[in-house]
């Protein structure tokens, strides 16, 4: 008891001193609300930014602490805990006039887009999402992919009132709609190349075998398409593919490697130094679509051709994800509904981290990034997370697809492909659209997440 009393009676300080503290940030010049303004404590090493009122909230800080307030144009300010409450919680930053010269300020209050434009570009020559693809020389490279329309069994027999209460052959009926499914699948065989200088789509002719929800990796002018799917060659039925194809861009040809420990679809691939690492997946499904995931992480020297086993993934589960420098960093699904969530795994000692939660669920996301940005895209939703403010932003465009793939290039992100959904099935998409990175800049995020606040503010 005596024990419990003392580590309270020290605890006791740490408890008080710890506060919650809401203020605005206006200009000095137009005692106008500033947004977007970056607000970070010192000595506790916390952050956010205003919300278009210009407010902000943060905990957890202590009384000694100190507060610095920048923005793009306003010259950064300090200012220490105890004078920010005799200042009745106002921070006023002064216009950076260095900054501001030689651009003309039209309209102070620039009124901001409610969801992000885009441009649309050259289509594909074919509907296609769920392939793979790697930038090459500033052009877009795409090997296989599904083209199938595949139509929603259970919404099919719910609108013809055909259910397991009222019918007692509901499951055989499920079971036939589902292998109609596989037998109108179609993967493609083709190497599709875009070259977003002149807009166009070159058809190569060398010739994949026919896969889909596999990954492309690019190393020493070689492609190397491994994973994914195949169908059976009477349609019935769907396999892993186990088998890597080598295709020299020098000479146009394709080798086959038959050794792959990790068959699995919807995984993630990277290339690391003279490695290709390869991590989670779905590696069986049932007939009612109920999948089977793994969480193994494989590491193929490209240089020897040995296989090696990494530290596993915190969780089995489809995964994407990008690399920048020695981590990489993932978002996956595992059938459930909960927040997405993104997870790093540091190259240099195998260790996995909890980045970040999602505003949103997403299931089969198309990633990109840009230095320390990441894009996330689906379902008309564009998010971007910021591995070293931890800031998440979702913005709106109207663009409703998914499974799609994105590439940053050229300060564009390209989205290519994907499907959309109606009533009875997915309807695939030949569509290519870009969206300039400028459009951030001109349109107001839905909601904003500050991750060491773990607050969500929705922008009205």
């Amino acid at each position: 008891m005596l024990k419990k009393l003392l580590y309270a009676i020290i605890l006791l300080p740490f408890i008080t001193n710890a506060q919650t503290i809401n203020g605005i940030v206006k200009s000095q010049t137009t005692n106008l609300p500033i947004e977007d303004a970056n607000i970070y404590a010192l000595r506790t090493q916390t952050g956010t930014i205003t919300n278009n009122s210009g407010e902000f909230s943060l905990n957890k800080l202590q009384a000694n602490d100190t507060l610095q307030v920048s923005h793009i144009g306003y010259i950064t300010t300090k200012i220490a805990i105890t004078d920010f409450k005799t200042s009745n919680f106002l921070i006023s930053l002064k216009e950076d006039i260095e900054t501001l010269n030689n651009v003309e300020i039209t309209n102070r209050q620039v009124k901001l887009k409610s969801k992000l434009d885009f441009a649309k570009l050259e289509s594909l020559n074919k509907v296609l999402y769920s392939f793979g693809s790697a930038v090459i020389n500033n052009k877009i490279y795409i090997a296989g992919g599904n083209s199938s329309d595949e139509e929603n069994a259970l919404n099919i027999l719910k609108e013809r009132s055909i259910s397991s209460d009222n019918d007692p052959n509901f499951q055989k009926k499920y079971l036939q709609l589902l292998q109609m499914q596989v037998a109108k699948r179609f993967y493609s065989e083709d190497l599709l190349i875009y070259d977003p200088k002149t807009d166009t789509w070159e058809k190569s002719n060398v010739k994949f075998k026919r896969r889909a929800y596999h990954n492309v990796n690019y190393y020493n002018n070689t492609l190397y398409v491994l994973g994914g799917k195949r169908v059976s060659t009477n349609q019935k039925f769907e396999y892993l593919e186990n088998e890597i194809e080598v295709f020299d861009l020098n000479k146009n040809t394709i080798t086959i490697d038959k050794t792959n420990p990790h068959t699995a679809a919807d995984f993630a691939s990277f290339v690391y130094k003279d490695n290709i690492i390869v991590m989670g997946g779905s590696i069986k499904s049932t007939e009612r679509g109920q999948k089977t995931f793994t969480d193994k992480v494989h590491m193929y020297n490209i240089t020897s051709g040995l296989w090696y086993e990494l530290e596993k993934m915190p969780a089995a589960k489809e995964v994407k994800g990008v690399l920048i420098g020695d981590k990489i960093f993932t978002i996956g699904n595992n059938d459930n509904k909960s927040l997405s969530e993104i997870q790093s795994f540091d190259l240099t000692n195998e260790t996995w981290k909890n980045e970040a939660t999602l505003i949103s669920h997403l299931e089969n996301p198309a990633i990109a990034y840009n230095s320390n940005d990441i894009y996330l895209f689906e379902d008309g939703k564009l998010s971007i997370y910021n591995t070293k403010s931890k800031q998440i932003k979702e913005y709106f465009v109207d663009l409703q697809l998914r499974a799609a793939t994105m590439h940053f290039l050229n300060n564009k992100l390209y989205i290519i492909g994907g499907y959309s959904f109606g009533s009875f099935m997915k309807i695939p998409s030949s569509k290519v659209y870009s969206i300039s990175i400028d459009e951030f800049d001109n349109t107001a995020p839905n909601r904003i997440r500050v991750l060491s606040e773990n607050i969500v503010a929705k922008v009205n």
